[in-house]
């Protein structure tokens, strides 16, 4: 019975680490598509400004 008690909580942390190293990864991959997108519209944003100066 303390076998299969243990080997359940190992199942849950395992369970529960790939859920959170899945969920971190998807943060941080949806945190770069935000800087790219962030950058270009910066970057056009200051060629338009240039473009108006001239």
């Amino acid at each position: 019975m303390m076998h299969l008690i243990l080997v359940i909580a190992v199942v849950i942390i395992l369970a529960a680490s790939y859920l959170l190293t899945f969920a971190l990864c998807r943060a941080a991959t949806r945190r770069d598509m935000l800087e790219a997108r962030w950058c270009e519209e910066s970057a056009g944003s200051v060629s338009e400004e240039s473009h108006e100066s001239a």
